[in-house]
């Protein structure tokens, strides 16, 4: 999540590139100095010399990376940042970081890790990328707050933006057509699979009233069953969660000088604690929308999944979140963008 709140020194470590790197030429040290042992000596006759060997090996390799393998600092200060490799230091403006982006990774379907970068534009005008895997979810969320932090801040851009809010900004969420085009995606999806299932089991019941052997009906059997796995855990469950969020979706929202309507819902600025949004430009999670007041009271409304065609999302979303993040900015309100 990315909140607004006013810029501090701090440092963040966002790579772990040192440990990762010694722990990797530790083990293939010790498998290289081995094979090397072996060749020189023999490792039968000579097992004990041989392990000191490798041991010394990969201790040496591992000693290496700890001395030459530089860890990524970035070190926040009110006019800018630096980032810290080692004895190199390189200062930019705010103006340098080029965004954000954060990646889930699936294996036949499976979650196994998440990967977060950072951009920055170099003086010269080419891009970077910087690993920020070392950091977790929230410190990543920290990190992303101080370097994103350069909009709206002069005065007299906070006083064209307390301007521009004293009419107020109406967005209409067609919301009924697009919980309904999410509703006919799970029951397509849904009924598919079911359909798999029903085919799986009818030949199952086949199989075991006849005793069916031919390779081409067991192989048959065995996709069917994998088939409707498959389709259950990456179509079927996620198109009924995707339903099940989408309903919250409100028609309307109007924004004005001092208060938030949301739905049926109005809500004063001074009532609020912290807003959180998903941005309009990921696509790994769906469109959230948190508002949690001081009274601890938390709505929640979902605007669906990012799409090409915006069938079965609000299509002026990336306005809205705009409008929205301007608004707690100019009301001193804690905004989070969620990240993931």
């Amino acid at each position: 999540m990315r909140e607004i709140i006013i810029m501090n020194d701090k440092k963040f470590r966002v790579s772990s590139n040192k440990l990762i790197t010694s722990v990797l030429s530790l083990m293939a040290g010790f498998v290289g100095g081995l094979c090397l042992a072996n060749g020189l000596i023999g490792i039968d006759n000579n097992s004990v010399l041989c392990v000191m060997i490798a041991v010394s090996v990969a201790a040496v390799a591992a000693v290496l990376c700890l001395i030459f393998v530089k860890e990524y600092y970035l070190q926040i200060f009110e006019d800018g940042f630096e980032l810290v490799k080692g004895k190199k230091v390189t200062r930019y403006p705010f103006s340098a970081f080029a965004g954000s982006n954060v990646t889930r990774h699936y294996m036949n379907g499976i979650y196994y890790g998440t990967s977060r970068e950072i951009s920055i534009t170099q003086a010269s005008g080419k891009p970077m990328k910087i690993n920020a895997n070392n950091l977790s979810k929230n410190k990543f969320a920290e990190l992303v707050t101080y370097l994103g932090q350069t909009r709206f801040t002069k005065s007299h851009d906070m006083e064209a933006s307390a301007e521009y809010f004293k009419t107020g900004h109406e967005f209409i969420i067609p919301n009924d057509r697009i919980i309904k085009a999410n509703k006919n995606k799970m029951m397509v999806r849904t009924g598919i699979t079911i359909a798999v299932f029903v085919i799986f089991l009818g030949m199952m019941g086949y199989y075991m009233a006849t005793h069916e052997d031919s390779a081409g009906f067991i192989t048959a059997l065995i996709f069917a069953g994998i088939g409707g796995a498959v389709l259950l855990f990456t179509e079927a469950i996620p198109s009924i969660i995707a339903y099940r969020k989408i309903r919250t979706l409100p028609g309307r929202i109007y924004v004005d000088e001092y208060s938030l309507a949301i739905g049926e819902k109005t809500l004063s600025a001074g009532s609020i604690l912290n807003i959180m949004l998903v941005p309009a430009s990921y696509e790994i999670l769906t469109r959230d929308l948190i508002v949690i007041t001081k009274s601890n009271e938390k709505l929640k409304y979902n605007f669906g999944k990012k799409e090409q065609e915006n069938k079965r999302t609000y299509a002026d979303y990336e306005n809205l979140c705009n409008t929205i993040e301007l608004w707690c900015i100019v009301n001193k309100i804690n905004f989070m963008q969620i990240l993931g």
